[in-house]
């Protein structure tokens, strides 16, 4: 690929997250906010980085009421096919962000120590971050996914999650993604979105 030209990188909503519970540290402050997944269109295959938040949790539906898209009508209104996608990243396994991963084949990559934290009772919602072991890709460190997509872990803990949650850069780190953001490699300093 050209190191000059990047992939064409869309963000998709798939859901939007219109309250919290009292409990939840944002409570007093909170306002509604939208989850994103983002798509990098790279010529040997899409790859799509987050899956949003599931549907049908208890819950999930009582906590946070969210509005969720279903991630294939989500890629369809991309113009892609879920056939076409042909590796998934989570960024962190918490439930905005694996919830929708069962709906596609393609392989799942998530950094191995975030994958450990997740199996810890109450840190997501199980079912959604269950990824069968044949689709199942434990990152440590830096792994090159792509001619120009690198995935790593990010280097402070992205807003919720832990330490080894991960992110993708694209073109030697021009641009990086990491949970809910996405940052020129100019407006990074050692990775981390400023």
């Amino acid at each position: 690929m050209d190191r000059l030209r990047l992939p064409q990188i869309d963000r998709l909503v798939l859901a939007t997250v219109t309250t919290v519970p009292q409990w939840h540290p944002l409570h007093d402050t909170f306002q509604p906010f939208p989850v994103h997944a983002w798509l990098i269109r790279h010529p040997d295959g899409a790859i799509l980085v987050d899956t949003g938040i599931g549907m049908g949790n208890e819950a999930i539906d009582e906590w946070y009421h969210p509005h969720t898209t279903p991630l294939r009508d989500a890629i369809d209104g991309a113009g892609v096919l879920p056939s076409e996608i042909a590796a998934v990243v989570i960024s962190h396994l918490h439930f905005d962000h694996c919830g929708q991963q069962e709906v596609l084949t393609a392989p799942v990559y998530v950094q191995a120590t975030e994958f450990a934290v997740s199996q810890t009772p109450g840190y997501t919602v199980p079912d959604w971050a269950a990824i069968p072991e044949d689709r199942l890709r434990r990152v440590h460190g830096d792994q090159e996914l792509a001619d120009g997509v690198i995935l790593g872990p990010y280097p402070g803990p992205p807003i919720g999650a832990t330490r080894g949650g991960g992110r993708a850069c694209c073109d030697r780190s021009a641009v990086c993604l990491s949970s809910s953001r996405a940052a020129h490699r100019r407006t990074c300093r050692f990775g981390v979105p400023r």
